[in-house]
């Protein structure tokens, strides 16, 4: 295992952190993945780190997959994905086959490697994602916020 993938995974056992799969993979940087999911907007969002050699360290979530791609999703999402990506530092929006993916990527040397700075990165994306998250679900499904959350079950059942 490379240092800071170390570093790393010695902060998530101190600090009884168990929601992470690892798989190391056997390449020539010594990646190492730590998947696991976070909820956002009713939804679980497949997230990753990726740990390895190089100067960066990758945490990657697929906010939302699968969808059917037209020229009007197209050119309205990247319009905003483009705004997205403007306004924040840390979070950078892209698409590739039919997913919306954001990536924050962080450097770090194996001397400056902070662990915790994944902590505080996956606080900050679960905030973002909770206040962009029903806008970039409008131009990707077509729906409102309320169609992809289910209202409360008080609202369910008519009582106040």
């Amino acid at each position: 295992m490379n240092p800071k993938a170390e570093k790393f995974s010695a902060m998530l056992t101190e600090n009884k952190i168990g929601v992470f799969e690892i798989s190391e993979v056997k390449d020539e940087l010594q990646s190492v993945v730590y998947r696991s999911a976070m909820e956002v907007g009713g939804q679980r969002l497949p997230v990753v780190v990726i740990i390895d050699q190089s100067i960066f360290v990758i945490v990657r979530t697929i906010v939302a997959s699968n969808y059917q791609d037209n020229e009007k999703t197209r050119a309205e999402l990247e319009r905003h994905l483009n705004e997205l990506n403007g306004q924040f530092k840390i979070f950078k929006y892209y698409t590739k086959e039919n997913n919306l993916i954001l990536d924050m990527c962080l450097p770090a040397s194996d001397a400056s490697f902070d662990p915790n700075i994944i902590r505080v990165v996956l606080d900050l994306a679960i905030k973002h994602l909770t206040e962009v998250f029903p806008a970039l679900m409008e131009i990707i499904w077509g729906k409102k916020q309320e169609a992809v959350n289910p209202p409360p079950a008080s609202a369910q059942t008519g009582q106040r």
